[in-house]
Formats: structure tokens, C-alpha cells, sequence
């Protein structure tokens, strides 16, 4: 038996707390099916303004597996109250896989168990996260991090591929492949890379690196050398150089190359011209070159990108 608290906070997502449920109870008909002696126990663990609504013995017990779903946006993920976070470190004292998707990542950071660790949640969150939560390294590019005792998803349908993480733990090779033929959902590993789109950040509170970032974007696609950006906001460039990673978390060079690849990403959903076109449009003389760095970044050749996504 294989006991899961799916936590039911305000603003939660219900699609995923229902679909997550219903995800736990459909792979113990797989796993029957198969013949592996499995069991989840899937249990709905609510969380209001007023605190737990639960009988105190079920709080008080053990659960294997704890799972924090996405959040629509609201600022109770943001801010969660001391008595739920205390709980999840009660869980995780007793040994639980901690699990978050999307927005409840928020909540896991709280709990200062993710401190000195790796855990990634929706790409759009960047900014915010790393704000509240600087002492955990995010990793955006992945879709699940595995942790050990703490995984995390990001992207708000991420809950799928951490339901079949999760599951994956607890039975035998054959359960989840087949759960995804029944759920017609596909079980591969993904990235979140495929999907992330770079959107910089001109909040940050640095009014000479905003204007540098603005430079970037007036001058596309003839960007310029550090040496000239930081001249032109009229710093020297080790000082440009420490102010823009602190403002951006990126080097100024890995800045001025997502701001290309996103902008080839735009142009090969909204046309049909070659990519050796569009590597010349973002600034790249040399489409090879272009396309080794459009695959480190998203995770997918050009054309895997454009039959992905464009309309």
C-alpha cells in the first residue's frame, strides 16, 4: 500500500488534484492488470484559510508520497502560512517523497527544504522565484528534477509527468507505459527547454542595466561586443559584467544569444523560409553555428521545433 496526500490549497488547480487522484487509483488497475501487487492510496488533504481540514489522526500520519499541485496565480502559494509548512517538514522528518508541480514549488521553498538543492517549477516564474527563493538552484530546462527525497515539476500540466514519476517509483518496469496507452498520453521524457520562452526581465530594479537590455533589443540584430555595451551605459566591464549576471542571472553573451534564438523561434512559427534565412535575420552568418546553439538552448533541432509548434 502506497499512501499519497494530494494537498488541496486555495487556488490550487483542481484538474490536477482530481486528475492526480483519479491518475494513482487507474495505475493500481494497470498494475493489477499486470500482476505487480501495488496499491495507491490516493487521499485529498485540504488546506484553507482556517487551517487543515482533516481529522488529526490523518495529519498525523505518515504518508509516503506528499504532493503539491499547481496553483492558478494567487498570493497564497507565494505566502503560505507557517502551519502548512511546518506540516510538510513534519512529513518529510518522516521520510515522504516530497513532490511539487508548477506554482507549488512556491510552497516546497517555504519549507527551506529545498535550500542548497536543485528544482525547477513554470518557466514563467523565473524572475519571481529566484527573488523569494535565491538560496535554491532552479533549473528551468528540465521538466522534472529528481532530488531524491524531493522532486519537482514545472509547467502547469507538468502534474502528468509527475504522477508518472511518481508511480514509476513504487511498481515494476511496464506499469507506466502502459497507464500512458490507456491515458493516450505520451510517457517520454520531455524538457521544458521545448517550450520556455525567453522573456527578459526589466524589473530587477537596476536602472543601467534595463538600459543596456534596451540597447540589446534597439540594435538587434547587430548586437554588440560587451566591451561596447558596457561603454555605452558608461561602466567598465568587469563592473558591467558582475551588475548585469546579478540583474539578469545570465552572462551578457548568453543574454544577446537567447534573445536571437527566441527571436528565430518567433520566426520559424510564423513562416515557412528557410532556417539559413532566419539564422542571417537573428544575426548569424553562419547557420551552423546557429543551429548548435538553437539545440543547446531548446532542446530540439530547428525543424523539430517548427513541427512542433507552428500552427
Amino acid at each position: 500500500m502506497v499512501s499519497v496526500a494530494i494537498l488541496v490549497y486555495p487556488d490550487s488547480l483542481k484538474s490536477a488534484v482530481y486528475g492526480l487522484q483519479e491518475m494513482f487509483i487507474l495505475a493500481n488497475r494497470v498494475a493489477g492488470e499486470l500482476g505487480q501487487q501495488v496499491a495507491f492510496e490516493p487521499q485529498l488533504i485540504r488546506f484553507d484559510e482556517q487551517g487543515f481540514n482533516a481529522d488529526e489522526a490523518i495529519l498525523s500520519q505518515g504518508f509516503q508520497v506528499v504532493i503539491l499541485p499547481p496553483g492558478q496565480r494567487s498570493e497564497f502559494y507565494r505566502e503560505p502560512p507557517a502551519a502548512l509548512t511546518d506540516w510538510i517538514q513534519q512529513q518529510a522528518d518522516s521520510k515522504s517523497l516530497i513532490c511539487s508541480a508548477c506554482a507549488g514549488s512556491f510552497i516546497l521553498a517555504a519549507t527551506g527544504l529545498l535550500n542548497g538543492r536543485r528544482a525547477t517549477t513554470h518557466w514563467g516564474f523565473e524572475s519571481l522565484f529566484r527573488q523569494q527563493h535565491p538560496e535554491v538552484t532552479l533549473d528551468l530546462d528540465q521538466i522534472i528534477v529528481d532530488e531524491g527525497s524531493l522532486v519537482t515539476a514545472g509547467g502547469m500540466m507538468s502534474w502528468l509527468d509527475l504522477g508518472f514519476e511518481v508511480i514509476s517509483r513504487f511498481t515494476e518496469p511496464g506499469v507506466v507505459p502502459l497507464l500512458g496507452k490507456y491515458l493516450v498520453v505520451d510517457t517520454g521524457r520531455r524538457a521544458q527547454s521545448f517550450y520556455r520562452r525567453f522573456r527578459p526581465d526589466l524589473q530587477h530594479g537596476d536602472e543601467v542595466i534595463v538600459s543596456a537590455q534596451e540597447k540589446i533589443a534597439e540594435q538587434f540584430p547587430a548586437l554588440p561586443s560587451v566591451a561596447e555595451l558596457a561603454q555605452q551605459v558608461h561602466l567598465g566591464e568587469r563592473t558591467f559584467l558582475r551588475r548585469f549576471e546579478k540583474a539578469t542571472g545570465l552572462k551578457p553573451k548568453n543574454y544577446m544569444q537567447r534573445f536571437a534564438i527566441q527571436k528565430a523561434c518567433d520566426l520559424l512559427e510564423e513562416s515557412r523560409v528557410p532556417f539559413e534565412t532566419i539564422a542571417r535575420d537573428v544575426g548569424y552568418e553562419d547557420a551552423g553555428a546557429c543551429r548548435k546553439l538553437f539545440v543547446r538552448i531548446m532542446g530540439l533541432t530547428p525543424g523539430e521545433f517548427r513541427q512542433r509548434f507552428r500552427e
